[in-house]
């Protein structure tokens, strides 16, 4: 399957992001990301980004930090020079996973050792349907730009807001976030 273009968006109603893929063949495949799944997803494609990235003369260096400098300047100049600005085309008419998505209920994410990833996307199906899979295979770019769209759409999904604030107010009252100053003790 030779990718063409990549679209990740959040659907509302779902409270899904909703990603397709439209291949040079001339077909598109549709997979519906949970929160879960979504967030889950993006320290591995960091991680898989930053494996690639090592591979490449330009960005090896002996210090994980300044490796991790480079790896961030390569996605920055991929973000200058892809085309964010083409509307997803949504006029192929071969679906071969069918119209409904398919509920991305387990990834599997390879670094291939002849370059680029392996993203493997499963529904475990249920008593209504059956299992179903997709397996992609995405060059360094296309990681950055997947990994760019599903940052995107996580933030638009608003998913990860307060979620820190939440997190603080779950704390048991005998837990400050910080010690309290010792007062003094005067005695006499």
């Amino acid at each position: 399957m030779n990718i063409h273009q990549l679209s990740v968006v959040f659907d509302e109603r779902q409270d899904r992001l909703l990603m397709r893929v439209n291949t040079q063949e001339g077909e598109e495949v549709r997979l519906w990301l949970t929160r879960s799944i979504s967030l889950r997803l993006l320290a591995p494609l960091e991680s898989t980004i930053a494996k690639l990235e090592a591979r490449n003369p330009a960005v090896a260096a002996d210090d994980a930090r300044a490796r991790g400098m480079l790896v961030e300047l390569k996605h920055q100049s991929f973000l200058q020079n892809a085309d964010l600005a083409t509307p997803f085309s949504g006029q192929n008419t071969s679906l071969p996973l069918g119209d409904v998505p398919l509920l991305v209920t387990e990834v599997r994410l390879d670094v291939r050792a002849q370059g680029g990833a392996q993203l493997v996307f499963q529904d475990s199906g249920d008593s209504q349907a059956p299992a179903r899979s997709c397996t992609l295979q995405m060059q360094s770019m296309l990681v950055h730009g997947l990994l760019h769209l599903l940052q995107k759409a996580i933030s638009k999904s608003q998913w990860t807001e307060g979620l820190n604030a939440g997190l603080a107010a779950l704390k048991a009252p005998d837990e400050p976030d910080s010690p309290a100053p010792k007062k003094p003790v005067y005695t006499h």
